[in-house]
């Protein structure tokens, strides 16, 4: 994985950064994850970076540097702890298409790192999702994650909107009951 300190970072756009310049608001990513490694309890600075790297059917690349970070941060917690990080792990290999693609334009080294990084994170989705107690809605993230990471994306994408999913189409009754 690349370095916290490694000079490519501002090169590696996310959601409000781009060509090494962020917007106000926009977090500079290794400071983020440098945090994080000391603090990855944190949940709340992580649910703040988490959609800079990843959201609305987008991974940019700055996501693919971070999910081996993620993965050690990750590791780090207890089961029952690290549910956020691995969803989003999953949710970047969602939003990726097959499991292991990568922009064309992202660095070697940072890609193999990704590529890498993913059977590590499932393993311990599959410790998490044994170990922890989880809610419905927290158990249907991290089995669409777990299929993302088995190379489901697509499969990965139902569970991830089952709340869409759960009207019927024609008449718009529920079909399923999801909670609150």
């Amino acid at each position: 994985m690349i370095s916290l300190d490694d000079p490519r970072w501002p090169a590696l756009d996310h959601r409000g950064w781009s060509e090494g310049k962020g917007a106000e608001d926009a977090p500079f990513v290794p400071d983020e994850l440098r945090y994080l490694v000391d603090h990855p309890e944190s949940g709340g600075r992580f649910n703040d970076l988490w959609p800079y790297l990843c959201s609305e059917g987008t991974a940019w690349p700055a996501a693919y540097a971070s999910v081996p970070h993620l993965v050690t941060i990750a590791r780090a917690l207890p089961a029952a702890d690290r549910d956020d990080y691995l969803y989003v792990i999953g949710l970047v290999a969602m939003c990726s298409g097959d499991l292991g693609e990568v922009p064309d334009d992202l660095p070697d080294d940072i890609a193999d790192a990704y590529r890498r990084a993913l059977p590590e994170a499932l393993t311990l989705l599959a410790e998490t999702l044994v170990t922890g107690e989880h809610d419905q809605i927290a158990t249907r993230y991290l089995l669409a994650a777990t299929a993302a990471l088995k190379g489901h994306p697509e499969y990965a994408e139902i569970l991830n909107d089952l709340d869409v999913y759960a009207e019927c189409q024609s008449c718009g009754e529920p079909m399923l009951e999801l909670p609150e």
